[in-house]
């Protein structure tokens, strides 16, 4: 009976943490339209569609967390544009760029395009407003969406949160 009832808790707390796990909340968002600088050197916030989740509020540009805890954050833009230069991602929170999150990607010609990723892990406070953020060098150049005939659409930026 001993050796059941130790079954049985084992089973219960390995239960309890599998729960636990899957209560983690990932959040997936996009965007399929085209977004580009329309001054060089000026930082732009990336607008978003999406749901909101029981860790995040999803309004435009602004992603506020509902939920505090440690997040891990993946956003992959598709860039290019009509020109060449380089083009900037980056993060910002409740409206300060976030230090060493930034990234770069040269375009070298207009039919260049390339995916430019900016991820971390984050420790956020409830209420937080998070922003992903891009600059390019030269007008028109920026974030790239497509709709190849007979196949998904390319995003522009595709976005995915995940409550650790």
């Amino acid at each position: 009976m001993r050796k059941f009832i130790t079954y049985v808790t084992a089973a219960g707390l390995f239960a309890l943490t599998c729960s636990a796990v899957i209560a983690a909340t990932m959040s997936a968002l996009s965007s399929m339209d085209t977004q580009t600088a329309k001054v060089a050197k000026t930082p732009y916030a990336v607008m978003f569609t999406g749901d909101t989740t029981a860790a995040i509020k999803i309004e435009g540009t602004k992603i506020t967390v509902l939920r505090a805890g440690d997040y891990y954050l993946n956003a992959a833009a598709q860039i290019g544009g009509n020109g060449t230069g380089d083009v900037y991602l980056w993060l910002r929170v409740n409206g300060k760029d976030v230090e060493d999150s930034n990234s770069v990607q040269t375009v070298s010609s207009p039919t260049f395009t390339a995916v430019l990723v900016a991820q971390t892990g984050i420790t956020f406070n409830k209420g937080d407003v998070l922003e992903i953020m891009y600059a390019a060098t030269a007008p028109g150049l920026g974030l790239i969406a497509s709709k190849p005939a007979g196949m998904p659409g390319v995003p522009a930026i595709i976005m995915s949160l995940f409550e650790m």
